[in-house]
């Protein structure tokens, strides 16, 4: 079964933070549209191929939360559909409370 963002619930939001390939070293501003536990959707400049492999930046309030991914899918050449592959414990927690937050705001999408 192919891996999607809609496996796990995930809210709307606009979480600032950047982006950057395995092999670069500056990251791209990039933009959290939704945000789940699992993955997120990406507002960028320029999108990846599936399967590229990424370090992701997000502020989370005054949190910042460190994670890397894979990119699922893009579409139209501004949004990467990311699978977090991994994310330490602690940014997970921060992550967790944030979409929690966001979910008692009524913005939980659910799953699909």
């Amino acid at each position: 079964m192919t891996w999607r963002l809609s496996q796990r619930p995930r809210a709307g939001a606009s979480v600032p933070g950047g982006l950057r390939h395995a092999a670069a070293t500056v990251p791209v501003q990039a933009n959290a549209a939704e945000i789940g536990l699992g993955g997120c959707y990406v507002e960028i400049k320029f999108t990846d191929d599936a399967s590229a492999e990424v370090e992701i930046v997000l502020w989370m309030g005054q949190k910042k939360i460190h994670a890397r991914g894979v990119v699922v899918s893009s579409h139209s050449q501004v949004i990467n559909a990311l699978k977090f592959t991994h994310i330490s414990s602690e940014d997970q927690a921060v992550l967790k409370r944030y979409v929690d937050s966001l979910q008692h705001a009524g913005r939980l999408m659910g799953i699909s």
